[in-house]
């Protein structure tokens, strides 16, 4: 026969043997009994809430939608079982940081800005003043191309208003040059 010792509804003991036997004397002393078919599954220090009414244990995924449980650490829900987490799941929910240069941003995981990984200490203010320089002169020296393709230099031959506002444009980016702080700080001109 197997019997359990339950006490302020959390199961003591796990038992075989007599349910009436004498427990004076031992941690089992003036706990409830009851009688169970098999102990298969059933653990001490569970809540008898744990259980069904015919003391098989509930699956983790139900205990937590009874809030008898919490959602343990590094897994997730899906359907009726739990699973562990992906890498990309337990960075996102904040166990794992992300690799260097990039950060967790509305649920999604994506690049730092170079002025933030500065601020992270993950690149020098050497590194940041030459990516920021080549950054920069790369920008101006893409937009004056596209400004000089023999497209744009055509147009600027037969369109008098395409061409004013070439020439506009044209001179707005040569200004870039003359912006304090230029290369490392630069306000693009709206084109």
């Amino acid at each position: 026969m197997y019997f359990i010792t339950i006490l302020n509804d959390v199961i003591t003991g796990v038992h075989s043997g007599d349910i009436k036997a004498d427990l004076y004397g031992t941690p089992y002393y003036g706990h409830n009994r009851v009688k169970v078919s098999s102990i298969d599954g059933i653990r001490v220090f569970d809540s008898i809430k744990f259980y069904t009414p015919d003391w098989k244990r509930k699956p983790d995924y139900r205990l937590i939608d009874e809030g008898l449980m919490p959602m343990p650490k590094g897994y997730v829900r899906e359907d009726d079982t739990l699973r562990c987490m992906t890498q990309k799941e337990r960075i996102i929910a904040g166990l794992d940081e992300p690799q260097p240069g990039y950060k967790v941003t509305d649920g999604k995981i994506v690049p730092m800005t170079l002025s933030e990984q500065l601020a992270a200490g993950q690149v020098t203010q050497e590194d940041y003043n030459e990516r920021m320089t080549a950054e920069n002169q790369g920008e101006l020296q893409h937009r004056l191309a596209m400004l000089q393709t023999p497209e744009a230099l055509a147009q600027a031959e037969i369109d008098e208003e395409y061409a004013a506002k070439r020439k506009k444009q044209l001179a707005a980016l040569l200004a870039v040059k003359k912006q304090p702080g230029w290369p490392l700080e630069v306000e693009w001109p709206v084109e």
